[in-house]
C-alpha cells in the first residue's frame, strides 16, 4: 500500500492538552484514531489518553493480515476502550468522571471503514473537494439538521459543548459506523478534535491537504487554526492519511450490520452469524454440538469478551 500519513495536536490557547491520537500500521492496513477528553468532565485527559491506548493495543494484537469483518473491530474496539475507561476512572483516588469523543479509520486494501462517537470528526476528501464527513453526536448538528443553523454557524453556537454521547460514564455507548468506502489516488482521511473545525471552514481544510508533502500541509493547517483563535483556541489534534496507491481492485466485503451500534446489537450479529455457520453445517453434516451463545447479562466487560470470542469462531481464516 502506497500512503502518506502525518499527525499532529497543540495545546492551543488551553492550559493543558486533553487531546489523544496514534496512528498504527500492518502489512496490509492502517489505522488512525483520536480522542477529545471532555473538558467539563475531571478526568478527560485520562479517558482520552485510555482510549488511544487500547485501540492501538488491540489493533496491534491483530494476528490475520486481513479483517474479515472491520466494521465488527472497531465496533468491539470502540466498546472496550468505554469500559476501560471506566475501570480507570473508578480505581482512581478519589474516582474521576472520565469521558471523551474517539473517531477511529481502518484503511485496509484500498478500503476505508470508520466508527465514532461525540463530535470528533472524519472527514473524506477527494482533492480538495469534501465527499463525506461524519455527522456529530451533538444539540448543534441537531439543529443544523433541521435547518435551524448553517454549518458555518455550528463552530460558534453557544451550544457546540453540548454532546449527545460519548465513551465512559454510566450506560453503554452508541458508536455510529461509516459505509464501506473504495479510496481513489489523492483522496484523503482526515482525523481531528473539534479544536480544528471550531477554528477552519470545510473548504480551507481541503486546499491545506492538496499540499505535496502531507506532512507539511497539515502542521500549517494546525498553525493557522491556533493563530486565527488566538487564546480562544482548543486543543487541536489531527491525524490524516493520503491514499497514493491504485484504486481498490478487490470486492467489497459487505455492509455494517447497521449504522447504529451497541453491545446488544453484537449480540444479536454474533447470534445470526452462528446461526448461519450452523445451518451450513448440517446441510452437509451431521449435526455436532455447538457452543452457547453470548451472556446478556452481566457486566460490559464480559459481554463483550464473550462477543469477540463467539464472532472469532465463526470467523474465515486467512
Amino acid at each position: 500500500m502506497k500512503y502518506q500519513i502525518a499527525q499532529f495536536t497543540s495545546t492551543g490557547g488551553r492550559a493543558g492538552n486533553e487531546d489523544r491520537a496514534g496512528i498504527a500500521e500492518h502489512k496490509n492496513s492502517v489505522l488512525l484514531v483520536v480522542a477529545d477528553g471532555l473538558g467539563g468532565h475531571s478526568g478527560g485527559e485520562l479517558a482520552a489518553q485510555t482510549t488511544v491506548e487500547t485501540v492501538i493495543r488491540l489493533y496491534q494484537g491483530i494476528k490475520q493480515p486481513v479483517l474479515a469483518d472491520p466494521f465488527a473491530f472497531l465496533a468491539l474496539t470502540m466498546l472496550k476502550a468505554h469500559s476501560s475507561v471506566v475501570a480507570r476512572a473508578r480505581a482512581h483516588s478519589p474516582p474521576l468522571e472520565a469521558r471523551t469523543t474517539c473517531v477511529l479509520c481502518l484503511v485496509q486494501n484500498g478500503y476505508a471503514y470508520w466508527a465514532h462517537v461525540g463530535d470528533s470528526r472524519l472527514y473524506h476528501f477527494r482533492g480538495t473537494q469534501l465527499v463525506k464527513r461524519t455527522e456529530d453526536h451533538s444539540t448543534i448538528e441537531e439543529l443544523r439538521r433541521d435547518g435551524v443553523i448553517t454549518e458555518d454557524e455550528m463552530a460558534h453556537h453557544p451550544r457546540k459543548s453540548y454532546l449527545l454521547r460519548s465513551l465512559g460514564g454510566n450506560g453503554e455507548p452508541r458508536i455510529s459506523l461509516g459505509e464501506e468506502t473504495a479510496l481513489q489516488p489523492g483522496d484523503s482521511i482526515l482525523l481531528c478534535s473539534d479544536g480544528l473545525w471550531e477554528g477552519m471552514p470545510t473548504k480551507e481544510i481541503g486546499r491545506y491537504l492538496a499540499t505535496p508533502k502531507l506532512e507539511n500541509g497539515i502542521e500549517e493547517m494546525l498553525y493557522t487554526t491556533e493563530k486565527r483563535m488566538g487564546e480562544s483556541c482548543d486543543n487541536v489534534t489531527i491525524a490524516c492519511l493520503r491514499w497514493e496507491d491504485r484504486a481498490a481492485t478487490t470486492s467489497r466485503l459487505r455492509a455494517p450490520m447497521a449504522r447504529q451500534v451497541d453491545a446488544d446489537l453484537l449480540w444479536r450479529g454474533a447470534a445470526s452469524k452462528a446461526a448461519a455457520k450452523v445451518t451450513a453445517k448440517h446441510a452437509t453434516s451431521a449435526p455436532k454440538e455447538e457452543p452457547e451463545p453470548p451472556n446478556r447479562s452481566g457486566s460490559i466487560e464480559n459481554r463483550i469478551q464473550e462477543i469477540e470470542k463467539y464472532l472469532r469462531r465463526y470467523e474465515p481464516k486467512n
